[in-house]
């Protein structure tokens, strides 16, 4: 599906998604707790693969106005499928080296293509059994026993590091994990504050985890808060072309909530009551800045997209790791700005973009949910042609229904 996105004044209500980062986790946590529920969780592509695996892992659950989870004796091999989502392969890498019993752990071409090495490093040396080529990208066959113990891991993805805090207090023996060059911690807070509330006792020192084994999950409830990582494509939307209230968008330990003090670095119009969770975000004359991009991954093209638009030059640095997500988001970036007429730069570790000349065009996802989005947004102060934008539904499924219903120019062209 192609989406045109035309020239437009908004001003309206939205509403963004439940969390995709914690609905993951809750799903696993709940999985492996006697029994637990789950309210306001994200149902998309992602979380959808995420609740097809903890169905094959032994879980029962049933949907109403929440979930109810009813967790797994034991864990169960198979074939597991994971589709496009990158947190639910490496989470259950982890969980899989628990069971003595072979599973493998296979996705789409995307998921074929990001590497995997350093992790399977770690679990190795934990005890597990791991096949695979090259770089240990999918598909995987995975078996244990993990036992516990030290290790030093590389975290060119904060999921390596979420696998190890999900599987190891199950493991025989306590374990201790050194986290060396960590990315994107603030994913990695998410996790713990899931195993918080799942009763999982984990000790942290700076990034040094004592974890201690056998532990037992025990989740009893919880409330999935709005996404931060979505709403930046809304508040980018308010201040590119008019004005957007956002409701329910409340205070949590979501790293990407930092979009709102780079958009007011930047010059823009934002109001957030954090007791009544209302932001509002109003159209606003931005200029450029410098953004360290180590712990938000995510808003990398949001960044980059109000960089086009901005007076003088933004500078986005200490991004390297984007070149293993779905995909090299620097490279997918930088081919879209420079579609666009825009001048752009890219660095090793990020991208140098100066702003002002906005042509307007036909840019591709290339299969990336958060490039549509950005891109997408764009098109609200020049026409923007979105190649493949049906990938939204990974992590924002009503996204162009919402864009459509704040005034958006918008046209879905299905083949």
């Amino acid at each position: 599906m192609d989406v045109v996105i035309g020239r437009s004044e908004i001003d309206g209500k939205a509403v963004p998604p439940p969390s995709k980062s914690y609905t993951h986790r809750a799903f696993i946590a709940s999985s492996l707790s006697k029994k637990s529920k789950v309210y306001n969780a994200l149902l998309s592509e992602d979380t959808i693969a995420t609740l097809r695996c903890c169905k094959i892992m032994g879980a029962r659950f049933y949907r109403k106005e929440r979930f109810e989870f009813f967790g797994c004796q034991r864990i169960n091999s198979g074939y597991y499928y994971v589709a496009n989502s990158g947190t639910t392969l490496r989470l259950f890498m982890g969980l899989l080296s628990l069971s003595s019993d072979f599973s493998v752990l296979d996705g789409d071409e995307s998921i074929r293509r990001r590497p995997n090495l350093e992790l399977v490093r770690a679990l190795k040396k934990l005890g597990a059994k791991i096949r695979g080529f090259g770089d240990y990208s999918a598909p995987l066959v995975v078996h244990g026993f993990l036992r516990g113990g030290e290790v030093e891991i590389k975290a060119i993805s904060s999921q390596f590091v979420s696998s190890l805090l999900f599987s190891l207090p199950l493991a025989k023996f306590d374990s201790v994990v050194n986290v060396v060059n960590v990315k994107s911690r603030p994913y990695i807070d998410v996790t713990l504050h899931v195993l918080e509330e799942s009763g999982i006792k984990i000790d942290c020192e700076d990034n040094v985890f004592y974890i201690e084994g056998n532990q037992e999950y025990d989740l009893r409830e919880f409330k999935i808060p709005s996404d931060f990582s979505s709403a930046s494509y809304l508040i980018s939307a308010g201040i590119l072309a008019g004005r957007v209230v956002i409701e329910g968008l409340y205070e949590s330990r979501q790293g990407d909530k930092v979009i709102v003090d780079i958009v007011r670095e930047m010059g823009g119009k934002v109001e957030w009551n954090k007791e009544k969770g209302i932001l509002i975000a109003e159209k606003s004359d931005l200029e450029g800045i410098e953004v360290d991009a180590r712990d938000i991954p995510d808003l990398v093209p949001t960044i980059a997209v109000l960089g086009a638009v901005a007076k003088g030059k933004t500078v986005i640095y200490n991004a390297e790791h984007l070149r293993y997500k779905e995909t090299d988001r620097i490279e997918t970036t930088y081919r879209n700005l420079k579609a666009l007429g825009v001048e752009v730069k890219k660095r090793r570790d990020g991208l140098e973009v100066k702003g002002g000349n906005v042509k307007g065009g036909v840019v591709d996802s290339y299969g990336d949910h958060r490039i549509a989005m950005a891109f997408s947004i764009l098109g609200l102060v020049s026409d923007v042609v979105v190649r493949n934008a049906e990938v939204v539904s990974v992590s924002f499924p009503n996204f162009f229904d919402v864009l459509k219903e704040l005034g958006a120019s918008v046209q879905k062209i299905n083949f």
